[in-house]
């Protein structure tokens, strides 16, 4: 667990733990996690119990959410406004690497398209976007170092949790 964990929060020992720890109740008992942050899924307009997959998905978002290590926005947001939060997350992952956000201020590109022209942007930056599933119309991102991508999808698929690495 720690392993894929510290893909998203680095260095920072302090969130790998608080991550970690959460991660662990929702794949040790769904149940004790769904009562434990039941506030928060509330505010997601969750309050029945869910399935446990979608449990996990909605778990790993809340947080690296909790911790900045993500960037949840609406399908509709502009690629600029996602290179906006992507910096956010870049920033708080302690990564000195940043997207142009004026490269795409002129875009008017959303949706997947915007995805796949923020890869683009991350790809010669040796990052490699990540889109977390959400049953919803937002969606989920962070990043994880080009290198990882493999590790990155190997470890989420033994944990249970659903992602796309581009």
């Amino acid at each position: 667990m720690n392993a894929f964990v510290q893909l998203f929060t680095l260095a920072d020992t302090d969130a790998t733990q608080r991550v970690t720890e959460r991660l662990s109740l929702v794949l040790r008992d769904p149940a004790a996690y769904q009562e434990e942050y039941a506030e928060e899924l509330a505010e997601r307009g969750i309050e029945a119990a869910l399935p446990a997959q979608e449990l996990r998905d909605v778990a790993l978002i809340d947080a690296l959410l909790s911790e900045e290590l993500l960037w949840e926005a609406d399908w509709t947001d502009p690629v600029a406004d996602l290179a906006y939060g992507l910096n956010e997350t870049l920033a708080q992952q302690g990564r000195s690497e940043r997207l142009n956000e004026q490269g795409f201020a002129s875009r008017a590109t959303t949706g997947p398209e915007a995805l796949d022209a923020l890869q683009e942007a991350l790809e010669p930056l040796g990052l490699a976007l990540v889109l977390l599933p959400l049953d919803s119309d937002s969606h989920a991102l962070s990043v994880v170092a080009e290198v990882q991508v493999e590790e990155t999808r190997r470890l989420a698929q033994q944990l249970g949790f659903g992602l796309k690495v581009y």
